[in-house]
């Protein structure tokens, strides 16, 4: 199977793997700046820091990035083939895939939207709309069989087909590719836009070259021109090599169909300018294109068999087309898909940045705040301690001059006592006799006289001063301690 070296459509899988990693890291940081913002905002030293407000913000971004992070993984390429019933859509997508992946020719009809995109694995299945199941195909008969037997599949269905990126290079790079009914046969037409069009990168109308474009045809893409601004539209003339039949009116039929979807683009859709217009526009052979290639991957000629005559230049046509259609899938994908969800993630980051950088300013007062009341409670520790150091050095020099003071007036009332001995001798009476036992109890009598009068008078000359003084003292102490 031929590949170009290097295919557009890795453009958009870069791209894609780029953004990825990008909201990997922005959903990292944002996260991280969550809990620190959370536990700013819970701790009680730093109030006013961080407010509800912020750390509502910046939790709700956090979901937002995750969501955006799980729709990225999602994105893909997408294309839609339009036209009206056996115009040969399903032939164009599985020349473009290189293998008959979808059924088509005598016989076989699209019944409703199919999906066509890769698995890693190395069986294809379908998968109904509304099912879980997935439902194993082995080959195109048994997936024409498939759709058939199943009533339940209306026009307005969607089945995914999920086939091998082993076999078909085209679905390795996220591209999927969307075969549709015959925009002839149903009045469903917005409903159809709604489910299947509105997230498709490239449109392409698959018209029968042995007439002309229908209203039909015209109708349908009006109605996507309405919902989608400046859609991109390629309009294949498939079973061009019915001209070969007639190749002196050849060059006049492709004229005018030409100059028809020519007008049609640019004149009634209005979607693109008369120079790019022609770049839009080809005649091709599917069913050819798809012989082809299906002899080469059998190792046989892809010009053998029997085919029209001027087949090489309608095959080259289909690989311009396919060029084309890559560059600019790969270049609108890019554009569509994570163009927006790239602008929404700098609001995200601008938004952030300015929660830091109030946390950043809160902080940066609230430590000017700190140092300025940690200045102060300095000052006040150092006046505090001299008040103190000088209230020691006052209250040892009252404690000393209070102990003299007591000391002198316990000296001199001791004194006084002294003196008054002989008079409380003299206040003493009891019997005297000189015998021994009653000389004793005598001499006992006469201490405790003398020590309880001495000690009454002393308790009554000092008690009141000494208290009196240490009172005020204490007052004093007191009084100097006080703020």
């Amino acid at each position: 199977m031929a590949e170009a070296s290097v295919s557009p459509l890795k453009h958009f899988v870069l791209a894609k793997k780029t953004i990825t990693a990008i909201f990997d890291q922005l959903l990292d940081y944002v996260t991280e700046g969550a809990t620190f913002v959370e536990a700013t905002y819970r701790n009680p030293e730093l109030d006013h820091v961080a407010t509800e407000d912020e750390l509502a913000k910046i939790q709700a971004y956090k979901k937002k990035l995750a969501v955006i992070g799980e729709v990225l993984a999602r994105r893909h390429m997408k294309v839609a083939f339009f036209g009206r019933t056996s115009s040969g859509k399903s032939s164009v997508i599985n020349a473009m895939l290189w293998d008959k992946v979808l059924p088509s020719g005598i016989g076989h009809t699209t019944n409703c939207f199919l999906s066509v995109e890769g698995t890693d694995g190395d069986k294809a299945y379908l998968m109904t709309e509304g099912s879980d199941e997935k439902k194993s195909v082995k080959t195109v008969n048994q997936l024409a069989h498939a759709l058939h037997m199943d009533k339940d599949l209306k026009a307005g269905c969607l089945v995914h087909v999920f086939w091998p990126k082993s076999k078909c290079a085209l679905l390795r790079d996220d591209l999927v590719l969307v075969d549709s009914p015959g925009t002839d046969v149903t009045t469903e037409l917005d409903s159809w836009i709604d489910k299947f069009c509105l997230d498709a990168d490239v449109f392409v109308l698959v018209a029968n070259s042995e007439s002309t474009l229908m209203n039909t045809e015209k109708h349908f893409f009006h109605k996507v021109n309405e919902r989608l601004s400046k859609p991109n539209i390629f309009i294949l003339n498939n079973r061009w090599d019915a001209s070969a039949s007639e190749p002196e009116y050849m060059e006049d039929v492709r004229r005018q169909h030409m100059e028809r979807c020519l007008t049609f683009l640019v004149d009634e859709l209005k979607v693109i300018d008369p120079v790019e217009a022609r770049n839009r526009i080809f005649f091709v052979s599917a069913k050819e294109v798809l012989s082809a290639r299906t002899q080469k991957a059998q190792g046989m000629p892809e010009g053998g068999g029997a085919l029209a005559e001027g087949f090489q230049t309608r095959f080259q046509e289909f690989q311009h087309f396919e060029k084309i259609f890559e560059e600019c899938i790969s270049q609108s994908a890019v554009k569509t898909k994570f163009e927006q969800h790239t602008i929404r993630a700098k609001q995200i980051i601008d938004t952030v940045k300015d929660i830091m950088d109030a946390i950043n300013v809160a902080a940066a007062e609230q430590r000017v705040r700190s140092m300025e009341e940690r200045e102060d409670q300095r000052d006040r520790l150092d006046f505090v301690r001299n008040q103190l150091n000088v209230l020691t050095e006052d209250t040892k020099e009252k404690i000393k001059r209070v102990t003299e003071e007591v000391e002198n007036k316990v000296s001199s009332a001791m004194t006084d006592e002294i003196c008054r001995l002989s008079v409380l001798v003299d206040e003493f009476y009891s019997d005297f006799h000189p015998s021994p036992q009653v000389l004793k109890l005598y001499k006992m009598e006469l201490n405790k006289h003398i020590e309880d009068g001495l000690g009454k008078n002393l308790a009554d000359r000092c008690s009141n001063e000494v208290n009196q003084s240490m009172h005020q003292s204490q007052q004093e102490i007191i009084g100097e301690s006080s703020p």
